[in-house]
């Protein structure tokens, strides 16, 4: 079991990023659709829970692929770039409460911990996940119920049956850039394990949806704030400080894993490692001067466009490849039988 555990805070870790735990994502795909949201979660967490077996199962073949279809490789950084610059908004966002100086100083030491986890690769980002999400799970849990015994004066109501198309956008946007991450660690796994992982991993996703879902709901006004539950949070500041580190551990956490990512994908593109480290870090750094709202409102669902397209490609090349397989172990049956 440590090792379903391992995997599932593994993926806990690189989809809870800035824009999941600071609750901007959540409004995004979910919330401003009001009563139905809840329905949509649900759904969502359907498609998290088949795609997480999928690729933990079948995951391994997705290399080989990536070696074959440039095409495939470069939507996948675009991807993940969008998302990385968000991570790093969200940081920068996080440090502008501090001064000029230490905003400075905090933007150096991440880009160095980004930079030597970057080179360290899978091992250590999956040691580093497996001790911090789950402290993160519970900060974020005692926040979400804070939050909800506060009190609204504003009311809110909009149900729109087309929101259901932004619990696929919502999956896709989240899933693709951890492909890689979860096909790795699916190497190891048994059947039993992969599903498991899967099962919990879907779980604890949906549950943190559904709470944070509820919160925002009930909190309207927060819906047009930069990160709504921190927004929420400003009245305490026992219960900010919880949410800020919540923000920033789910930034960090997803950040690592998307840089793993990239710098894995663009090896195939550039063989300089100057120039995939650049890439993968020094980019999306640049380009999340952009702001985080602004990213996440506008870069996000464009993207998630793209995901969707990617996912489609991917599920569809594992079912040709197991129609092949079964295609030749058949014949080699048929062949065996023939010798008798």
């Amino acid at each position: 079991m440590n090792k379903v555990w391992t995997t599932v805070f593994l993926i806990f870790g690189t989809i809870v990023g800035s824009g999941f735990s600071s609750g901007k994502e959540i409004f995004v795909f979910f919330s401003r659709f009001g009563f139905l949201s809840y329905l949509y979660i649900f759904f969502a967490s359907v498609l998290f829970f088949l795609l997480f077996y999928l690729f933990l199962r079948k995951g391994q073949r997705i290399f080989e692929r990536f070696e074959k279809s440039k095409f495939v490789t470069i939507i996948l950084i675009f991807i993940s770039i969008v998302f990385t610059s968000s991570m790093f908004a969200g940081l920068k966002s996080l440090f502008s409460f501090s001064s000029s100086f230490l905003y400075v100083f905090l933007c150096a030491v991440l880009l160095s911990l980004v930079l030597f986890i970057t080179l360290k690769g899978m091992k250590t980002l999956e040691r580093f996940t497996a001790l911090i999400m789950p402290i993160c799970a519970f900060i974020f849990l005692g926040v979400l119920f804070f939050l909800i015994f506060e009190k609204s004066n504003l009311t809110y109501q909009k149900n729109s049956v087309f929101g259901v198309l932004y619990a696929p956008l919502y999956v896709a946007l989240n899933f693709s850039t951890s492909t890689f991450i979860i096909a790795k660690a699916g190497r190891d796994l048994s059947k039993k394990q992969c599903f498991l992982a899967s099962l919990f991993s879907s779980l604890l996703l949906f549950s943190f949806l559904m709470l944070g879902n509820f919160v925002l709901n009930m909190h309207p006004e927060s819906f047009y704030a930069e990160m709504p539950f921190l927004f929420l949070c400003q009245g305490n500041s026992f219960f900010f400080f919880l949410a800020y580190l919540v923000i920033f551990i789910g930034c960090l956490t997803t950040l690592l894993s998307l840089c793993v990512t990239l710098n894995e994908s663009l090896k195939s593109i550039f063989k300089n490692e100057v120039l995939t480290l650049s890439f993968s870090i020094f980019l999306p750094f640049l380009i999340s001067e952009c702001g985080f709202s602004y990213i996440v409102s506008y870069l996000y669902p464009s993207a998630s466009v793209l995901a969707i397209f990617l996912l489609l490609f991917f599920v569809s090349f594992f079912k040709k490849t197991d129609k092949e397989i079964h295609q030749i172990g058949k014949e080699t049956k048929d062949k065996g039988g023939g010798h008798h």
